[in-house]
């Protein structure tokens, strides 16, 4: 059941993509919220090895991503909206991770992420305008949100953490790409590489569950 709900989500997935790129604003209406969903779904659908308080704090997490997909999805400009929805996913994500043993307070695991988010916001801060703050918050949300998911992968090493290491590598890469392609120069198929790795990431979550 699980398989079949994972191929419907790459189903899905792939008629946005198709409907982005043929410009066919209805496919993309449809079927970027619906692919959302279906993860929602997949999250539901996963009995716990953790425990249901982190199921939950995952599908949270999971509902905020789906505001934040329909705010970006709109005609209208609503980017500060559908950051801040992925900033309380993301909260609600680290909240998650700690679960069973606390924060994760060791820094060899940050280095790494903040030499990239310092080179990274070296190029994209002199193009974000009146945006710099909230970029500011959310990148420093996302620093700590890929800190606290390699610490719990250092001390648990299960199927579970191996998961929300892959998918919070993903959730950067998305967001790195999405940052590049509004700020600095968007490319043909930035739409594609986006989601390709959002809907990874979060799939990925959802099944750490």
């Amino acid at each position: 059941m699980l398989i079949f709900l994972i191929v419907i989500i790459l189903f899905t997935a792939s008629i946005y993509v198709l409907g982005d790129f043929l410009k066919k604003p209805r496919l993309k209406y449809i079927f970027k919220p619906l692919t959302t969903i279906l993860i929602i779904v997949l999250a539901l659908l996963q009995q716990p090895e953790t425990s249901e308080t982190y199921k939950y704090l995952i599908i949270t997490a999971l509902v905020f991503s789906l505001m934040g997909d329909i705010f970006l999805l709109l005609p209208t400009d609503k980017f500060v909206q559908g950051l801040a929805s992925f900033l309380v996913a993301h909260i609600f994500y680290i909240i998650a991770f700690t679960q069973g043993f606390g924060p994760y307070f060791e820094w060899p695991y940050l280095i790494p992420a903040i030499i990239y988010a310092v080179l990274f916001l070296w190029v994209l801060l002199p193009k974000t305008g009146k945006l710099k703050l909230p970029v500011l918050v959310y990148s420093l949300a996302l620093l700590i949100f890929i800190w606290q998911a390699s610490g719990r992968f250092y001390y648990l090493a299960d199927n579970s953490s191996t998961y929300i290491l892959l998918g919070s590598f993903l959730f950067v890469i998305s967001d790195s790409i999405l940052g590049y392609s509004r700020f600095v120069k968007s490319y043909k198929f930035s739409q594609a590489l986006i989601l390709s790795t959002y809907w990874g990431a979060q799939v990925f979550l959802s099944i750490s569950i």
